[in-house]
């Protein structure tokens, strides 16, 4: 096939290539004494995971403080209890904090740049990395963490680690910056001449960022079809079968620009059920974005625009050429839960015969932090793993599992919980219970506006509109973002929150709470004071339309955009 681009490729395409395979200036301007990267380097930073940062308060009051944002990976979510605890102490070297993003990483922020070496080497030493968590190749796959103990799941988790690791870019260029040379993280040993080219995804890397997830049969929780690629599981008598794979999702939109717009990802095919097939098809799928997607504008660079384009059939066509041979359709996919594991589950039964548990602890936004004397969440989940070495596991929804729990240890590890005020999630009103955020302000350079910090005000306000119609226990899924590239994946919550210009946003209605359709676009340009006041028409509709079990998404897809916008013009006239 023709692949002569129409266009000139973007400054960032050159860039790329300019840096010789991750390299670029990083060493050299490691030893300037600068507090600030170059914009050549910071192009480059983004594969390593760093991202250089501003803090928009200050700058708002004419200061100036150039921080960055190190994230690493953590694939399939899994962490063990000494991998967490020296996460927790460099969270110091930042702000410190922890955040668990919406990728199962981890990310620290304002840390200085003289300082972002040691993060780094710490991080490497616990067999971890900071490499590929964010740049134009495939980043950290993610994956249902809930740690029920069955060999599906245990099997899922190694075939997720391998995935991951064969799909990392193979330069040395992040082990010679940042740990001297030394491979601190398990690599499969090879000639370092060998690890000097990129057999994937060569010079100029992939055109966009490529992400994977993976989910458990009927349980959502990774919001799949989110993903460039999603990979579903099958099971046929306990043992699998195989894999349907997804393509084409992704969230992001950019301001201004029309042609740019979320979008789910669509069944595929079925494949067999070995790794090394599912590594095959996946890397395949690589290539196609690799050589087709658009390298002249990055707003468009997405896998999902080269799917917009081809449609299914020519996209599987492409597919079975690469892999040189006929792929059979895609499994139907069925759904049952979207919602994290929050609270205490039995995990399997113990050699005694007593149940063992996992905990499910709601960490609202993501954000690992003492925030005041009643609630050290940080203090807390740090003083649960040094004294009973649970495992942990972060989620696609900012949450973390502790699990391996003794039932003997249970009753101690609930105490202590509630002692640094990390709050039952039962005890949380279910809008909060849920929600999600992105960062945003300060730190975020994309943020148009707030979304952290404003999340728990939107949420409350809203959850009173449901209270005051007697709907106190409803679970409505709202996720806000302080932009249109929706890190938070607001297209795919129930009320999606989005910045559209300071403290004005959009807000989507009507998508599927297991995930399954997006919202559509019910009002723009709605100050943040106001988002609960513009809801309240369709939340009492809602309250006295609704059928049996419906719940809100469903209902406002089944009553759609024009008849919801009606109510709300019925009512202000």
């Amino acid at each position: 096939m023709d692949n002569t681009p129409l266009l000139p490729p973007s400054p960032a395409e050159h860039g790329k290539i300019a840096a010789r395979f991750l390299r670029g200036t990083i060493a050299d301007e490691l030893q300037n004494g600068e507090t600030a990267w170059s914009k050549p380097a910071t192009g480059v930073l983004k594969f390593h995971g760093i991202y250089q940062q501003e803090d928009r308060d200050l700058r708002k009051k004419g200061e100036k403080l150039i921080t960055a944002m190190v994230r690493l990976g953590v694939p399939g979510g899994v962490l063990t209890a000494d991998q967490y605890l020296a996460l927790d102490r460099l969270a110091d070297i930042g702000d410190g904090t922890l955040r668990i993003t919406t990728r199962q990483d981890i990310q620290y922020h304002y840390v200085p740049k003289l300082r972002i070496h040691e993060v780094i080497r710490g991080i490497n030493e616990s067999y971890l990395t900071t490499l590929a968590a964010c740049g134009d190749v495939v980043r950290n796959v993610v994956s249902c963490s809930a740690p029920f103990d069955t060999e599906q799941r245990r099997e899922l988790y190694s075939i997720i680690r391998f995935l991951s690791k064969s799909l990392k870019p193979q330069s040395t260029a992040y082990y010679d910056v940042w740990i001297d040379g030394e491979r601190a993280v398990s690599l499969e040993e090879e000639t370092r001449d060998q690890w000097e080219v990129e057999p994937l995804y060569g010079a100029a890397y992939l055109p966009r960022k490529f992400k994977i997830g993976f989910t458990f049969p009927g349980d959502n929780t990774t919001d799949v079809y989110a993903n460039d690629v999603g990979v579903v599981p099958h099971y046929e008598s306990g043992n699998l079968s195989g894999y349907t794979i997804l393509a084409g999702g992704g969230m992001g939109q950019s301001t201004g620009l029309k042609m740019t717009h979320p979008r789910l990802a669509d069944p595929i095919c079925f494949i067999g059920p070995t790794r090394e097939e599912l590594l095959e098809v996946c890397r395949a799928i690589v290539t196609i974005h690799r050589d087709f997607g658009n390298r002249s504008n990055r707003k468009m660079a997405r896998l999902k625009y080269v799917l917009d384009a081809w449609g299914v059939a020519k996209f599987k066509q492409e597919l079975e050429t690469r892999v040189g041979r006929e792929l059979a359709p895609p499994k139907d996919l069925v759904w049952h839960r979207s919602n994290d594991y929050l609270g205490w589950h039995k995990q399997s039964d113990g050699p005694d015969g007593r149940p063992v548990w996992f905990v499910g602890v709601r960490v609202i936004a993501g954000r690992i932090k003492d925030f005041d004397e009643q609630r050290q969440v940080r203090a807390g989940i740090r003083s649960v793993v040094e004294k009973f070495r649970p495992g942990v596991r972060l989620t696609p929804q900012q949450n973390m599992y502790l699990s391996d729990i003794a039932d003997a240890d249970r009753p101690a590890i609930a105490a202590m919980l509630r002692e640094y005020g990390i709050s039952e999630p039962e005890s949380l009103p279910p809008v909060l219970r849920h929600a999600m955020s992105c960062p945003a302000l300060p730190t975020c350079g994309l943020a148009i506006t707030e979304s952290e910090r404003a999340m728990p005000q939107i949420v409350a306000e809203i959850q009173a509109e449901l209270n005051a119609v007697g709907l106190s226990d409803e679970i409505v899924h709202l996720r806000t973002s302080g932009c249109p590239n929706g890190c938070a994946r607001p297209y795919t919550a129930e009320i999606g929150i989005v910045g559209a210009s300071v403290n004005m946003y959009t807000i989507y209605l009507g998508a599927s709470p297991l995930g399954m359709r997006m919202g559509k676009a019910f009002a723009t340009n709605v100050k943040g004071d106001q988002i609960a006041a513009t809801l309240r028409p369709i939340i009492q509709f809602f309250a006295a339309t609704r059928h049996t079990g419906e719940t809100f998404g469903d209902f406002c897809h089944r009553a759609g955009i024009e008849a919801l916008r009606e109510v709300t013009s019925e009512v202000a006239a």
